[in-house]
Formats: C-alpha cells, sequence, structure tokens
C-alpha cells in the first residue's frame, strides 16, 4: 500500500494543506489512504475525490468560507443546509463513491470520545468533524452528538494507521506562534503590533489553540508519523481565510523543504 496522507484542523490555516498536495501531485506522490479532521478532513475529501491543487485553489478563491466555516462564538451558528448544500455541490454523497479511502476524526460530546468515520454519509461526516465549538451546531449521528475532531484528535495518524498505511506523511497546522506582548496597567496583555489588549474571544481562542498544540504534541509523540511537516504560518490564524494564497504557498514551502524525506514514501 502507498503511503498515508493525515491532514490537521487549524481553520484557514488549514488551506496549508493545499500547497503540501501540490508538491505531492507534482511528484506522483499519491497517498493509498487519507485520514483528517476539521479543515484537514474537507482537503482530505476533495483530494480522496480526485481534485487536483489547482482545482481546490481556485475552489478556495472563489467559496464564503466564512459563511462555511464560521468560527466565531456567538449566535449565528452556521445553518447545516448552507454547508450541506455546497458539500452536495462539490463531494460525493458518500465514503464508498471516493477514490481513495478517507477516514475524518469527530468527538461525541455524549460519551466524551473520539470517533472515526469512514463509511457511509460523507457530507454529514465533514460537517461534524468541523464543527468548531460554540460556533457551528454538532451533528446528529447514529446516536451522537459530533463536534469538531480537534478536540481530542487534531492530527489523527493513528486513523491512517487504522486504515493500513505503514508509512504515513502528517501536515500539522495547531502550533500557534509566540504572541508577542507586553503587560500593561491592569494586568491586561496587549499585542505590540496592534498595542491593543486581548479580549475575551481571541483570549479564548488562544486557550484553545495553547491546548490543542499541547494536546497534539502528546499524540504525535504516541503515534508517530514517518515525515512531519509544520508549515510557517506566522500570519494566519483561524479566521484569516482572505489569506488563502499565504496558507497554500506556506504548504508549498514546507514540503519542498522536505522533499527528499517525501520522496522516501514511494519506496
Amino acid at each position: 500500500m502507498n503511503y498515508g496522507l493525515v491532514l490537521g484542523g487549524g481553520g484557514a490555516r488549514g488551506l496549508a494543506h493545499i500547497g503540501v498536495w501540490r508538491v505531492l501531485e507534482e511528484h506522483g506522490l499519491t497517498p493509498g489512504v487519507l485520514a483528517g479532521t476539521s479543515m484537514g478532513g474537507l482537503v482530505g475529501a476533495f483530494i480522496a475525490a480526485g481534485y487536483s491543487a489547482d482545482e481546490m485553489e481556485r475552489l478556495s478563491r472563489g467559496v464564503s468560507w466564512r459563511r462555511l466555516l464560521d468560527l466565531r462564538p456567538g449566535p449565528g451558528l452556521v445553518r447545516s443546509g448552507v454547508v450541506s448544500a455546497w458539500l452536495a455541490d462539490h463531494l460525493p454523497a458518500t465514503f464508498e463513491e471516493l477514490r481513495v479511502p478517507l477516514a475524518v476524526t469527530a468527538t461525541d460530546l455524549r460519551s466524551g470520545r473520539a470517533v472515526y468515520l469512514q463509511r457511509g454519509n460523507l457530507h454529514d461526516a465533514l460537517r461534524a468533524t468541523s464543527a468548531y465549538p460554540g460556533a457551528v451546531e454538532p451533528v446528529a449521528l447514529d446516536g451522537m452528538l459530533l463536534s469538531d475532531g480537534g478536540i481530542l484528535n487534531q492530527v489523527p495518524v493513528d486513523a491512517a494507521r487504522f486504515l493500513g498505511a505503514r508509512r504515513v506523511l502528517a501536515v500539522d497546522v495547531t502550533a500557534p506562534d509566540v504572541l508577542d506582548r507586553t503587560e500593561r496597567r491592569g494586568g491586561l496583555w496587549r499585542r505590540e503590533s496592534a498595542g491593543a489588549p486581548l479580549g475575551t474571544v481571541q483570549t479564548l481562542r488562544r486557550a484553545v489553540e495553547i491546548m490543542q498544540a499541547q494536546l497534539t504534541d502528546a499524540r504525535v509523540g504516541l503515534y508517530r508519523p514517518d515525515v512531519l511537516l509544520r508549515p510557517t504560518l506566522r500570519d494566519v490564524d483561524l479566521l484569516n481565510f482572505n489569506r488563502a494564497d499565504v496558507a497554500v504557498q506556506a504548504g508549498v514551502e514546507a514540503a519542498q523543504t522536505q522533499l527528499p524525506r517525501l520522496l522516501t514514501l514511494r519506496d
């Protein structure tokens, strides 16, 4: 079997996966299985359906990502019908119709356990894996209440192993960059670049990013990929969908830097 490709979650940062796929395509490095979480699961589904990097990049420029994957906590939850209609326009209805086996992760809010989805309704699975807590409604499926897979398994190397991959290339876009900050009066932290204190939403998002990064490091240490790419995405955060070009190029550069190791995956 060819290697397994694992794509981690990370909102707009996950568009770096398109750049990684571009390099893999150019060198004939087609995976035998795919696994992903959140945005990584979505990109993985497009790869598994046969999309090229160029096709995905064109699609990413034309879609309203904020409308589909609104990560802002608040009352404006994404309507499931909007996402489902978009998925139906671009992807097959079931996992079984994909060209390459795919698994995506989700978190069952009822049991508190990680869930691996690889059969049946593809669109429901993609909505579940990207259901960011507090912003996107969880998906009721088979007696479970499924939310974002990144809560427990942001870079699901184990899922690719379960699908039979002996070697794994994982792409992690989780790691938060160091926040330049200076302590001000009142104990508030302010960004030096912006000169403004971190608000409630930014503080919550930053805390979640840090927790996910620490959990991801622990899981990657437990389920080690053969090659791990971590694109440099300093000025792209979860919501910067307008910086798709920057994210894609970061993925290209990360893959090119590790190209000699990537080429060993087809041996």
